[in-house]
């Protein structure tokens, strides 16, 4: 019996899966029993805003920038569960030894849309039940189209993930383009079907048809080159370096960021307007960018001096790369928080002041970051769980007042 690319991708992901997660069951079960259903309550309330997020997009009065969060908190959603089992995924480990078979794209391109939609995995249930809404509150034909319109996006998002994590870039923006119809349409509308389904095989046509991208002589550095080398010049070598060492880290981080104010989004998009959830998404959203950020400091610094280490005696040296290192991050974590205050004042009712909104809750997550920032280069191992712990309690404490 003759083994087929696709059966040898299909048995590699099944025996790695099983490999990686042998010995998880106790885990779990213990786990479940400390967290109680707290831990299922959360993953069930996830599932919920982005099955109620992408009907929201079938609504006239549902905001661009509503629309723009529901996309993105899908798309971040699955390319992070992907990103995840991506070494599983692309038999990573054997990449020298496949990339001499005479292997055709179009066996490659089967095998990663089969596993990536095993993948998916539990993000079907929210799909399932937006199918199941459709059908039963909108009438027949625009349920039809509606439907068609979610499976386009659905099965255009997949292709850009796998893109994505394939490194091809250029025709992940193609791909990219079919979301966009989304952003000005609804999809239960017959115009608004057409133009998702010819954008998107418009896009597939594009991306199938374009090569790759050939190396270019070198030329000399034009005017954006020379300030990024000043930039670099100036940060003490911070700025490339982080860039360089830090890429995946850093990537990872703003994913985090991006997608946790795209999920505010598709949650504002399925519920009324209110302070308490004005209120919870300041919280939410002020906590999720400490404790991103809190660590980047002290990582960025110790990877710079780590990477130059011959440059390290100087003191005015290693002063600047604390400066820059600090500095960064700090700007990052500032922007963070003036998105989640807009997108608080986006939360409260109409007519509603931003003055009724706590301002005090960014002061005290702003500590909470400079206290997380210095504990990161103590040498002690107590704040590697101290620092999370204080997060986690604080925003629940929080959160359980607000709600309540």
């Amino acid at each position: 019996m003759s083994l087929s690319y696709a059966r040898l991708r299909q048995l590699h992901f099944r025996m790695s899966l099983a490999d990686q997660f042998r010995g998880m069951g106790r885990t779990v079960i213990i786990l479940l029993g400390f967290l109680g259903a707290t831990g299922l309550l959360a993953v069930a309330e996830m599932l919920t805003v982005l099955a109620n997020g992408l009907m929201a997009l079938t609504y006239p009065d549902t905001a661009p920038v509503e629309r723009l969060g529901v996309v993105l908190s899908w798309q971040l959603v699955t390319l992070g569960l992907l990103w995840s089992l991506r070494r599983v995924m692309f038999m990573q480990g054997a990449d020298s030894f496949l990339s001499v078979l005479p292997i055709p794209e179009r066996a490659v391109w089967r095998a990663d849309l089969l596993i990536a939609m095993q993948c998916y995995s539990i993000m079907w249930l929210p799909l399932g039940w937006l199918l199941y809404t459709l059908w039963r509150r909108l009438p027949p034909q625009q349920a039809l189209l509606a439907c068609m319109s979610y499976l386009v996006m659905i099965g255009s998002g997949l292709v850009l993930n796998l893109l994505l994590l394939r490194g091809m870039y250029r025709r992940a923006g193609m791909m990219a383009l079919p979301m966009l119809a989304l952003m000005v349409m609804r999809p239960q509308s017959a115009a608004g079907a057409g133009a998702l389904l010819g954008v998107a095989l418009l896009a597939v046509i594009a991306a199938v048809r374009m090569r790759p991208a050939r190396p270019t002589a070198s030329q000399p550095a034009g005017h954006g080159r020379a300030c990024y080398e000043r930039m670099a010049v100036v940060s003490a070598l911070v700025l490339p370096v982080s860039l360089h060492a830090l890429r995946e880290s850093l990537i990872v981080r703003g994913a985090s960021l991006l997608g946790a104010w795209a999920m505010a989004m598709a949650l504002l998009a399925g519920r009324a307007p209110s302070m308490g959830l004005a209120t919870a998404l300041l919280i939410g959203l002020s906590a999720m960018a400490s404790a991103t950020l809190y660590r980047l400091p002290a990582l960025i610094r110790s990877t710079v001096l780590s990477r130059l280490d011959f440059l390290v005696g100087h003191r005015r040296f290693r002063w600047r790369v604390t400066l820059f290192a600090a500095t960064l991050p700090t700007a990052l974590f500032t922007i963070c928080l003036g998105a989640a205050w807009a997108t608080a004042i986006h939360a409260l009712p109409v007519g509603a002041s931003d003055a009724v909104l706590p301002f005090h809750l960014l002061y005290l997550y702003a500590g909470l970051f400079v206290l997380g920032a210095l504990g990161a280069t103590w040498p002690r191992d107590v704040m590697r769980w101290l620092i999370p712990a204080a997060h986690f309690s604080l925003t629940l404490v929080l959160l359980m007042a607000t709600l309540t």
